[in-house]
């Protein structure tokens, strides 16, 4: 099978990879090629709302797999991953979403949340400033994104950034893996 990730940065194709490594013992997944690419979103770097985090992942996972070339094949998963924020009853929470394709279908997962700190959450929310670029001036730390991200900052490094994508893809790819579930017509 062949595995195609929408995007080069590390905790994310960390996180993905994992994911897959995690699913071996199904013969689906036992000899996998994985493939990062970089693709555009075509949401703001820091989505706000998980609308713009689902809208982010799928176009990933679509473009990464019109990319591939040979749409017609059945062992081919395109995988759009796309972190950022949702304020909910004046909470704000980080949060990570994945996106599955196979061509026919898309499927979704998410990571969690964790509610962010109101300094961060006024700089994203109010002050519309990227979480990638705040989260080293609050840190005191470079390249917090490419390394534990923010999930790891928050969390004393207990779930890191790659953790959320890596939980977000496995989410994601239950329909896959699960078949038996999730083609059933009926309760019964």
């Amino acid at each position: 099978m062949k595995v195609l990730i929408a995007s080069k940065r590390a905790p994310k194709v960390n996180g993905v990879q994992r994911a897959f490594k995690r699913l071996s013992h199904f013969d689906l997944f036992k000899t996998i090629v994985f493939e990062p690419m970089t693709v555009e979103s075509g949401v703001p770097a820091t989505p706000l709302s998980i609308d713009e985090l689902m809208t982010g992942a799928r176009q990933r996972a679509e473009t990464v797999y019109a990319s591939n070339g040979d749409n017609s094949a059945d062992d081919v998963l395109a995988v759009g991953v796309e972190g950022g924020v949702c304020v909910f009853q004046r909470h704000t929470f980080l949060q990570s979403w994945a996106c599955v394709h196979d061509g026919r279908r898309f499927s979704f997962g998410s990571s969690g949340s964790i509610e962010i700190p109101q300094a961060l959450a006024d700089a994203v929310v109010k002050d519309g400033a990227d979480l990638g670029h705040v989260i080293d001036i609050f840190a005191e730390q470079k390249n917090v994104r490419s390394n534990q991200g923010t999930w790891g900052i928050l969390t004393g490094d207990l779930v890191t950034r790659e953790d959320s994508f890596e939980l977000a893809t496995l989410n994601a790819l239950a329909p896959f893996f699960n078949k038996k579930m999730y083609d059933r017509k009926s309760l019964g």
